[in-house]
């Protein structure tokens, strides 16, 4: 038993001398130890060419995409804006009487001001007069229950979906529906099938825009400094003529939008209108000028609730002091504004932040080219020629010093122990080049290659030694 935990102290003894040995090996190695790259040329073609186009295609992303297109060394904001609009021009429309009405900017734009947008009827329906009593109801509101043949058919103060009032219980056989209490008479007309209002040429708007940059302390709007009020007078926007021009014609919009004003304008529609700020103040703040475009953002080819419409009424009272209303539903367009805005300016962190990484980057070819000598040639010729350990290239250092003072050894091929000298040549082939010579123990020359045209230092020549000698024993490295 005694005998037995001996074995086991000892075993216990010899696992923590072993490990206190690595530790202590470990420890040397992290605290003494130092890695330095060693450059190995290597004369491929295919390689090197590899290694080019990479680096090629790399200098094209960084310099084409990041610096010139991202202008990744600017910092950026984005803009805050509003826009208000100013509508001029004169339409022609009639009446259920056919008389020739004049409409004016008051009377086709409606709501006089909206937010980001405005609005411009282009097809009407009037009710006029219309008054609170009992009339029948419409037979086209969408439900089947508004029709009727006799009186029970119509509950008392019940209501219909899409409806326009509170049934009285009473059936008018006249029209076979309910008669309810709302404003009468009823709007019966349907929607005209061509545009009632025309003269849409003379219709203008004039766009104020305004935008901030706070980052940068920015303020921007269209309206230049250096127009003149006879300029906004007689200027029209067009996208190669005049794309400063702050005042648009109507048709000209519905146009650059890709639409037909006189199909648009039966059923209406919506159009953005994008007012885009794309700022480098790198070139000054006067150069940060706005950018216009236009498109539809409804579909045309809806089949169910097309267009855009909607109803407004006009109240008063009469002479016998009853209150009474015009009901107008509008067709229309309308034009809803849409404001972007980016600007930038050189910031130093960002450069700095993408020249390093731009820098990095290029490794990537390096990676590559790696990998391909990986595959195409043996792992252990590349350690070779890769990874030196300096502590064998010490111990071996003597062993690449000539004795100029005896004859070599005749078995080793090794010159003898007296003074030496660091001698150093270059070598050329008709093939490859073989680099330089060194003092590390790296491969001998072959015996098939001609090194026979290396030149020596003034010592070898006066020494005895043959050259060959000489070469056949320093020690090369293939690059």
């Amino acid at each position: 038993m005694t005998e037995i935990m001996i074995d086991i102290i000892e075993s216990f003894a010899q696992l923590r001398r072993r490990f206190a040995e690595k530790f202590v090996r470990y420890g040397k190695a992290f605290l003494f130890q130092y890695e330095t790259p060693r450059v190995v040329t290597m004369r491929s073609r295919r390689i090197g060419l590899t290694y080019r186009i990479v680096q090629l295609a790399l200098f094209v992303y960084l310099i084409g995409y990041v610096f010139i297109y991202s202008k990744s060394y600017q910092r950026f904001d984005y803009a805050d804006g509003s826009v208000v609009s100013k509508v001029r021009g004169i339409l022609q429309g009639s009446d259920q009487t056919n008389r020739t009405q004049i409409w004016d900017s008051n009377d086709f734009v409606v709501p006089a001001q909206e937010s980001n947008a405005f609005f411009v009827a282009t097809n009407i329906v009037f009710t006029k007069n219309q008054y609170q009593g009992n009339c029948p109801e419409d037979k086209h509101v969408g439900s089947r229950k508004v029709q009727c043949r006799k009186d029970s058919d119509c509950e008392k103060g019940s209501l219909v979906l899409y409806g326009n009032g509170i049934r009285t219980g009473r059936c008018v056989l006249s029209t076979s529906t309910c008669e309810v209490h709302t404003w009468c008479p009823k709007e019966m007309g349907k929607a005209p099938r061509v545009p009632t209002l025309s003269g849409y040429d003379s219709v203008s708007v004039l766009v104020k825009n305004h935008v901030v940059f706070r980052k940068f302390g920015v303020k921007r709007r269209n309206i230049l400094d250096n127009f003149s009020e006879n300029y906004l007078t007689t200027c029209r926007y067009h996208p190669q003529n005049d794309r400063l021009c702050p005042v648009f014609a109507l048709r000209d919009l519905v146009t650059f939008a890709g639409e037909s004003l006189e199909e648009m304008a039966v059923k209406g529609g919506i159009i953005g209108f994008n007012i885009d700020w794309d700022c480098d103040l790198d070139y000054g703040e006067e150069n940060c000028l706005p950018h216009y475009s236009f498109r539809r953002l409804d579909n045309r080819g809806d089949k169910v609730a097309s267009g855009w419409n909607f109803r407004h009424a006009f109240y008063y009272y009469d002479f016998d002091g009853f209150n009474r209303r015009d009901l107008v539903k509008y067709w229309g367009i309308r034009f809803v504004f849409l404001v972007s805005g980016r600007a930038g300016m050189f910031y130093p962190v960002n450069f700095i932040l993408h020249v390093g990484s731009s820098v990095g980057l290029f490794s990537c070819a390096s990676v590559i080219c790696e990998f391909i000598l990986a595959i195409a040639y043996r792992s252990d010729m590349l350690a070779t020629a890769k990874f030196v350990n300096l502590e064998k290239l010490k111990k071996s250092r003597r062993s690449s010093s000539i004795n100029f003072g005896e004859t070599a050894d005749s078995k080793t091929g090794h010159p003898g122990d007296c003074p030496c000298f660091r001698y150093c040549g270059h070598y050329s082939s008709r093939r490859e080049s073989l680099g330089s010579i060194t003092s590390s123990p790296l491969p001998a020359v072959p015996d098939h290659l001609d090194i026979s045209w290396i030149t020596p230092s003034p010592t070898v020549e006066s020494s005895n030694i043959p050259l060959t000698h000489i070469n056949r024993n320093t020690e090369w490295v293939y690059l």
